[in-house]
């Protein structure tokens, strides 16, 4: 059975870095954000047989709540400061969890978090321990870094021989890795870890102007690489925006020029078609590999690709899944926060702010975000956007 949908495209508005130091396309920046606004109209939708479910005009409109008392308060903590609580003197934003809410990564431009002092013209990347409440910086990183769920390792971009490039970092030795192939003119961007922080998925950007981006993954144990995405035959296609799953063995990328979503299976090669035929963002994959969410011009998508069924969210866009592909954490045209239980359909109003993929822990019980309203906890006089965790009890 086939249903046409016509609809209206809303606006997509999106979050790129800014500043002399941004080098485009990353997770984050140094703390300022630039907003950009962009149209896309559809005159009709075409969704295959494989099913879809379309939820009310408002997302929210049909929220399965239960009684007040039913409910304990969730907690909800600042994670941009420093150990002692000193509150950063800089913008924070672009934080991501570790599964069990235990490490928060986030890109600042703060200089008080860290005992360390030193001059540091470029050292966005930091790493929150949430038992300790240590902060940790990673010299020498442009972006917001993406981390194992044990918060040893993690990946951001830096600026390599002639361009940025993505590295890998083992926070407990020191050691430190570039992950793409070198190239004096090559370089790499957008990198996200598996769990286990054994591979990392990047976008490599190849030394010839004219040969389009492709999508790797480098193998920290076997310092190898692989390329999972298809070369497209015509420069105007990059490869771009890839999501690993927690044992590194599905990688999600999107086609840049037709805007397509592929999922790659690293075990038996296949490659399977994750959007509906609709200009599509991904946005990213659960760590079971098994839910992609995509954003589009008529609102937020997930799939189920063992099932093939689809559930949509018109006039949302979506920012995060759960790891195991339950929870959605997505917003309205009024940056509110909302995490959806798919399975139950209980939303919890998180709060005001931004999301980026990665913000929401196991079970829905953990999310991060980044804001810049004054009144989410007390004594926040820094006038500044800071990261929060919310935690559900």
């Amino acid at each position: 059975m086939y249903a046409i949908l016509r609809i209206a495209g809303p606006l997509r508005v999106r979050l790129y870095p800014q500043g002399p130091s941004a080098p485009g396309r990353g997770r984050a920046g140094l703390g300022g954000f630039m907003v950009t606004v962009r149209r896309v109209s559809l005159s009709a939708l075409l969704v295959a047989a494989v099913g879809i479910t379309a939820l009310p005009t408002t997302a929210h409109a049909a929220e399965v709540s239960a009684a007040p008392s039913a409910r304990q308060a969730p907690r909800v903590e600042r994670v941009s400061v420093a150990a002692d609580g000193t509150e950063a003197n800089g913008a924070s934003g672009a934080a991501t969890v570790t599964t069990d809410g235990g490490h928060a990564a986030f890109s600042s431009g703060a200089t008080n978090l860290t005992p360390d002092t030193a001059p540091r013209p470029q050292s966005s990347a930091h790493v929150r321990d949430g038992d300790s409440r240590a902060v940790s910086r990673i010299k020498n990183s442009l972006t917001a870094p993406d981390i194992s769920d044990d918060g040893r390792y993690a990946t951001y971009l830096d600026w390599g021989s002639h361009t940025t490039a993505a590295f890998v970092v083992d926070l407990t030795t020191g050691e430190k890795r570039r992950v793409d192939a070198k190239g004096f003119k090559e370089g790499s961007g957008d990198s996200v870890i598996s769990a286990d922080g054994r591979y990392v998925a990047y976008v490599l950007r190849p030394q010839h102007p004219a040969d389009p981006y492709r999508i790797e993954v480098y193998d920290w144990q076997t310092d190898t690489r692989e390329a999972v995405s298809d070369g497209p035959p015509d420069a105007a296609r990059d490869m771009a925006n890839p999501s690993i799953s927690a044992d590194g063995r599905y990688v999600a990328y999107e086609d840049a020029g037709t805007k397509q979503v592929f999922v790659r299976d690293r075990e038996t090669g296949g490659l399977k078609r994750a959007d509906d035929g609709t200009a599509s963002t991904l946005v990213e994959i659960s760590g079971n590999g098994r839910t992609v969410v995509l954003n589009s011009a008529n609102g937020a998508y997930v799939r189920d690709l063992r099932t093939g069924k689809v559930k949509h969210f018109p006039g949302t866009s979506a920012k995060a899944v759960g790891p195991d592909g339950r929870h959605l954490l997505y917003s309205d045209d009024a940056s509110t926060l909302r995490l959806r239980d798919l399975r139950t359909g209980r939303v919890d109003v998180v709060g005001t702010g931004s999301a980026v993929p990665g913000a929401v822990g196991a079970k829905g019980r953990t999310v991060v975000y980044s804001s810049a309203e004054t009144d989410v906890v007390p004594g926040d006089t820094n006038g500044v956007t800071d990261v929060f965790q919310w935690s559900r009890r």
